[in-house]
């Protein structure tokens, strides 16, 4: 056996450069944004799953440009605001089933990156809110129950977290 570690995992690419393309062209049209908004929008709507770097989209943003899918405008401080043509609108129309397939391909890297959590745990969490507002909406809970129940969530939430 050798004295080496065993080569870290690398995560796979989540699109193709032409997936990407195509979803920074979605976002485009959805939102006109510069291209720092349109990484911190990917990062978002990935629950951090998928952060495409400035060296990636940058020139995604450029080739889309050139290919009069977009326009690029100065705004403040120098940043460069795109925006759909109707080129863009046209190009992405006829691939609609690609941008879902890439939305899909993105929930399913969300899901595997931040599963849900078990049936058990979600039942819990509801029954501790249902049982909260029928108390309040029935008109149960005094001024001392109400910072009692709030001191119980909160002592619990502790205990949770310092599991």
């Amino acid at each position: 056996m050798s004295g080496t570690a065993p080569a870290a995992r690398r995560k796979s690419k989540l699109f193709t450069r032409q997936e990407l393309t195509l979803f920074v062209l979605h976002l485009i049209q959805i939102n006109p944004a510069h291209g720092y908004e349109i990484i911190k929008t990917i990062e978002g709507y990935s629950m951090g799953a998928y952060i495409p770097s400035p060296g990636v989209i940058y020139p995604i943003l450029s080739q889309i440009v050139e290919r009069g899918f977009a326009t690029a405008a100065e705004i403040e401080g120098g940043k460069k605001q795109f925006s759909m043509t109707s080129a863009g609108s046209e190009f992405l129309a006829a691939r609609r089933n690609e941008i879902r397939d890439i939305e899909e391909k993105m929930k399913t890297r969300v899901i595997e990156n931040n599963p849900p959590p078990a049936p058990e745990m979600i039942y819990a969490i509801e029954n501790l809110k249902i049982t909260v507002r029928t108390k309040d909406y029935n008109g149960d809970i005094t001024p001392e129950k109400y910072d009692l129940i709030i001191h119980y969530i909160n002592e619990v939430t502790k205990k949770i977290h310092d599991l």
